[in-house]
């Protein structure tokens, strides 16, 4: 219970240093803290690779609105042919999460960038989350 409590009053704490962050929709880059991962932030520890697919862009699109929503929580709030934005909700606090993906056709990827919305840190939640997404992206092309 101790360890429950510590936890819960770490997180908020961490949660609290930083104010609401609001990007602009083709805005990939990621700030200064640990709550941010993108696939345009090159040689940082915030770089995450963008999906690649080798399908028609249409289909890879299809495929990648699959498996965000096979994710817990997540709601599409804006799709158009070649972007995606998502928000998550954490189950245990509520917090936000936005997701945003945009489709490179003629590079074969899809870019991606996922962060949290208020706090300093995510403690890996988004990389985790991007990595899982990857999976499923992945996994329905074959």
């Amino acid at each position: 219970m101790i360890k429950y409590v510590l936890f819960v009053a770490i997180l908020m704490a961490i949660s609290s240093c930083s104010i609401t962050q609001h990007v602009a929709p083709n805005d990939m880059k990621c700030p200064d803290s640990p709550k941010c991962v993108s696939s345009e932030e090159q040689d940082t520890a915030q770089f995450v690779e963008p999906l690649s697919f080798s399908d028609q862009p249409e289909q890879a699109m299809a495929r990648l609105k699959t498996a965000l929503l096979s994710e817990e929580n997540v709601t599409i709030t804006n799709e158009q042919p070649a972007y995606l934005y998502a928000e998550v909700r954490s189950q245990l606090f509520g917090f936000v999460d936005d997701m945003k993906f945009i489709l490179m056709s003629e590079q074969g990827t899809i870019q991606v960038r996922s962060s949290a919305r208020t706090g300093y840190s995510d403690l890996g939640v988004n990389r985790r989350r991007i990595e899982r997404i990857r999976t499923v992206f992945n996994a329905s092309n074959q």
